[in-house]
């Protein structure tokens, strides 16, 4: 599978996959290795790892938002 792929999944199913490969043993690296990819990439499409799981940002496509300048 490749990255373009597994975004076309809906939300469930790609987390789904990508923990069902670190269940198998694989590492993340060699996860983002097979989808052609690396972590940052994968972070900046709304994944991220916590305890050996990946897990979905709440707001996806928004890597940070601009300070606001209050009065």
């Amino acid at each position: 599978m490749t990255v373009d792929e597994l975004l076309e999944l809906d939300d469930d199913a790609q987390l789904s996959y990508l923990n069902g490969q670190l269940d198998e043993g694989k590492t993340v690296d060699d996860i983002c290795s097979a989808l052609g990819t690396t972590r940052m990439d994968m972070a900046r499409v709304g994944f991220f790892v916590v305890k050996n799981r990946f897990m979905l940002k709440p707001t996806r496509g928004y890597a940070r938002t601009k300070p606001t300048k209050l009065g």
